[in-house]
């Protein structure tokens, strides 16, 4: 039993095993054995497995569903259907009439970018 053991590195004090040189392998030496260790247990057949495996785990469902038309008379009530179709027309105769200034100002810009920009800015108001 050893009490008070001090180590350096390879070296103790007070223990007659640290001057017996370690045997380390080189470098070279250890990828060698590395690379020969990974060819013998390399199996092709599991590795194509495990790609299976990890492809049906990411694999995507998609579901087509078909579109269907929302009618609004089932959520909202009629008054409520007739103030958004009040509000859409401000919305829409506001965006127009800031689309036509855009239209002077930047005549560059393509009709669904003026109103996208117009509509922006309507909404930001």
């Amino acid at each position: 039993m050893d009490i008070n053991q001090v180590r350096f590195s390879n070296f103790s004090i007070g223990n007659s095993s640290a001057r017996q040189a370690k045997e380390e392998k080189t470098d070279e030496n250890k990828a060698e054995e590395i690379r020969k260790e990974s060819i013998s247990t390399f199996n092709p057949e599991k590795m194509l497995d495990a790609m299976e495996t990890q492809g049906l785990q990411n694999l995507a469902q998609v579901n087509m569903v078909s579109k269907k038309e929302v009618n609004p008379a089932e959520f909202l009530t009629e008054d409520r259907i007739a103030d958004i179709e009040a509000m859409m027309g401000d919305f829409e105769a506001g965006v127009g009439k800031i689309a036509d200034v855009l239209e002077d100002e930047f005549p560059m810009l393509s009709p669904d970018n003026r109103l996208a920009f117009a509509a922006h800015i309507f909404a930001a108001e």
